[in-house]
């Protein structure tokens, strides 16, 4: 039995090897550069998204390649900030690869997809238009009164748990701690306040008290990963037969919250002048047919907890880590917001249409966003038939046949030296801002900034924008401007870089910090 599993394995590899040699000089992409095992198999995208630095990898293949690098058989990455109107449109023509169905949830062994995992345009719509209105800013805006309380929660825990010590009318600096975990328990929390009003329990324990946050963690992993070769996913989680695990597995617990939630809805109890996500699509569903059964609830409840918290927790410690370890930066950021009327009054957090008009705040937190996005994957679509009018041509003056896997990625696309200049690797928020200094006219400064914006993929773009992006930036403007107004916070160890592992999201351990609250003069 053992020579017979022996030849078998033998001759599937003669086979595979055969295979990707004959489609290797078949292909059309040949005359693109890129790894040398990437020309021959995806099993080198897997490889590096198993190591966790894929996104390091697109950018060292960027800056030896050159802006069109070959990832795979099929696959070429970009970085060519001209095109990202061209390849994530709304025209529907563009359509999603097989990168994004392993993102589904499984019911009854029976795949649902999603908003993200979502391949058909019709379909796609048909899914979002019912709800995207409770994601625009205005009704982002009616969940403030949810986020102040979490965000005031968050403050109590960190000044009990470690700023306790007052000598002579003044606290000490507290003992070192991971702030980056309070913020995450922070996001965790208050993504289940404003979806279902209820926290996830999180900041008052102090931990991640039922695993779900480590869960999460494995589930993104294993989606980073099987999304590189999609057939893993249908051999492992999406098996109808006989299913081994993968993200129905790690991320289950989470979707059973979401489900017991959405299922145990006391009207009795619930404060209906404090609406919720789970009340907004509730009341899509009985003005949208469409919304169909309790699944799509639940689908559209899921998204929001485990999409909305990572994502926002990684964009608040982004801004954290890099605006600590910059004195310059940390002193503008610092006086800008200790000037304004609710630092002096200790009126925190701070109303979402003052903390905007900020323009320091602003800059520092798109250039946070820009060096660290939430999602630093190659984000794949498919060439669309030259029957339907469009065509990809290169700056080499080269056309992409239809059928190929396109993508870029937002931390490559981030560092694009042409649209950010030489110091592209570097945290400097004055670059959103006029350099008067220099004479820049307003003419001057519009134009840069346009090229700055198309260029900027921090939430996607064309029709499958990140339909939460209003809610994350509500978040991340309100915790940012609470913390340095009430708080003088020290970095420990500056000059160290974090620990980054992309898992689709590029999520972070840290800062690590000492805090004390500001004297109140």
């Amino acid at each position: 039995m053992s020579i017979f599993w022996g030849a078998a394995l033998a001759l599937f590899i003669a086979a595979y090897v055969a295979w990707s040699l004959l489609a290797y000089f078949q292909s059309p992409l040949r005359r693109y550069p890129g790894p040398f095992f990437a020309k021959f198999t995806n099993l080198w995208r897997v490889y590096h998204t198993l190591r966790g630095d894929i996104h390091l990898v697109n950018l060292r293949t960027h800056r030896k390649y050159g802006p069109v690098v070959r990832t795979g058989p099929n696959n070429l990455d970009l970085d060519v900030p001209s095109l990202v109107k061209t390849i994530y449109t709304t025209d529907h023509k563009w359509l999603k690869t097989e990168f994004y169905p392993p993102a589904s949830n499984v019911v009854n062994r029976e795949p649902v997809p999603n908003l993200f995992s979502l391949i058909d345009p019709a379909e796609h719509v048909r899914q979002k238009k019912p709800v995207a209105k409770h994601y625009s800013m205005t009704s982002v805006l009616q969940l403030e009164p949810h986020f102040d309380e979490a965000i005031r929660l968050l403050c109590c825990q960190l000044e009990g748990r470690f700023m306790h010590k007052w000598v002579h009318d003044c606290c000490e600096f507290s003992s070192e701690f991971d702030l980056g975990q309070w913020i995450k328990m922070y996001a965790w929390d208050v993504i289940g306040q404003i979806t279902f009003s209820k926290r996830s329990g999180y900041l008052e324990a102090g931990k991640d008290f039922d695993g779900h946050l480590w869960l999460s963690e494995m589930g993104s992993d294993y989606l980073a990963s099987v999304s590189q070769l999609p057939i893993l996913d249908r051999w492992i989680d999406k098996n109808p037969i006989i299913p081994i695990g993968g993200a129905t597995v790690l991320l289950g617990p989470t979707l059973q919250y979401v489900k017991d939630q959405f299922q145990g809805r006391d009207k009795a109890t619930h404060d209906e002048s404090k609406p919720d996500f789970l009340d907004k699509f509730i009341q899509a569903k009985s003005e949208n047919p469409d919304v169909g059964d309790g699944r799509q609830i639940i689908s559209y409840l899921a998204i929001n907890m485990l999409a909305g918290a990572d994502t926002t927790a990684i964009t608040i410690k982004a801004v954290l880590y890099y605006v600590l370890r910059t004195l310059g930066v940390r002193a503008k950021l610092e006086a800008e917001i200790l000037a304004m009327e609710f630092s002096k009054q200790h009126n925190v957090p701070p109303p979402y249409s003052e903390v905007k008009l900020l323009p320091y705040l602003a800059a520092v937190i798109r250039e946070a966003m820009r060096l660290h996005p939430g999602v630093a994957m190659t984000l794949p679509r498919y060439v669309p038939a030259e029957a339907q009018g469009s065509q990809l041509v290169l700056l080499d003056g080269s056309t992409v046949p239809p059928g190929i896997s396109v993508g870029m990625n937002p931390f490559v696309l981030g560092r694009n030296k042409q649209t950010w200049g030489v110091d592209s690797d570097e945290f400097r928020p004055e670059r959103w801002l006029r350099d008067e200094g220099a004479d820049e006219t307003k003419e001057c400064f519009a134009e840069r900034l346009r090229g700055m914006d198309n260029a900027d993929f921090t939430f996607g773009a064309g029709s499958r924008v990140c339909i939460g992006r209003h809610l994350a930036l509500v978040e991340v403007y309100k915790v940012v401007a609470t913390l340095f107004a009430l708080y003088e916070i020290q970095i420990m160890e500056p000059e160290t870089e974090w620990w980054v592992r992309n898992g689709f999201f590029l999520r972070q351990q840290g800062p690590r910090v000492k805090m004390r609250p500001r004297r109140v003069m």
